[in-house]
């Protein structure tokens, strides 16, 4: 489990564990959260457990799923809700001026 800016991190399948293409996790949202806005490499799909959030400008509520294409500026907004998201193996972000590669798709 992973914590950003109040944002928890649960990964589920990754390559530590054994995953060799598909990275996915659970995102905790807190209530009325605004997550910093990035940039993926790589696509990343967002799908909504429960609660509501804006995401790439969408609003999603349960059940609801959103696809960010890759090198699109992008933010999660909302809450609380608990969000599942899958993406590639090896995805990197920009955040500002900096690039990181997420500890919960490692």
């Amino acid at each position: 489990m992973f914590e950003r800016h109040g944002f928890v991190f649960t990964p589920h399948a990754t390559p530590s564990p054994g995953s060799t293409r598909i990275a996915l996790w659970t995102v905790r949202v807190p209530a009325d959260a605004r997550g910093e806005r990035h940039r993926v490499d790589q696509e990343e799909v967002f799908h909504v457990l429960d609660g509501r959030v804006t995401v790439h400008g969408r609003e999603a509520g349960p059940g609801d799923t959103v696809v960010v294409p890759p090198h699109t500026d992008f933010e999660l907004v909302g809450g609380p809700a608990t969000v599942l998201v899958a993406t590639s193996v090896g995805i990197t972000a920009l955040v500002g001026e900096e690039r990181i590669t997420p500890p919960w798709a490692r």
